[in-house]
């Protein structure tokens, strides 16, 4: 019986929504509105981009093994964490070591970090 009187409800409802939209009179006929550069303005302003505001690509590393990231280049005492495969973005800075490691400075999750790029490791040079 619940479901009877919420169905009635429902169309009552309904029906009176129709006939308020239905119950307003259109007079006369109506124009569509046109925009115009009046309405606008005769300037149209386009993006200036110029040669400072393009960056160059910086190289890509995919990681194919677990590998630990450091807060400074070259201290292999403790890794501030670790970073599991994937293919990371990097700044561009590079550091060579003494032992000829290389260093690239990469974002993580905890800001910037620099990882020693393990020979599994591919670079991807834009």
């Amino acid at each position: 019986m619940k479901k009877i009187a919420t169905i009635a409800a429902a169309i009552g409802l309904t029906a009176s929504i129709a006939a308020t939209a239905s119950a307003d009179e259109v007079t006369g006929t109506a124009t569509p509105a046109t925009a115009t550069s009046s309405t606008y303005g005769n300037t149209m302003m386009e993006p200036v981009i110029t040669p400072e505001d393009i960056k160059p690509a910086t190289p890509m590393i995919i990681l194919t093994r677990i590998t630990p990231f450091y807060f400074t280049n070259g201290s292999v005492m403790k890794a501030a964490g670790m970073l599991s495969p994937q293919t990371i973005d990097t700044t561009g800075q590079v550091v060579t070591d003494m032992s000829g490691n290389e260093w690239r400075e990469v974002y993580t999750w905890l800001g910037l970090a620099w990882i020693k790029v393990p020979n599994s490791a591919f670079v991807i040079m834009p």
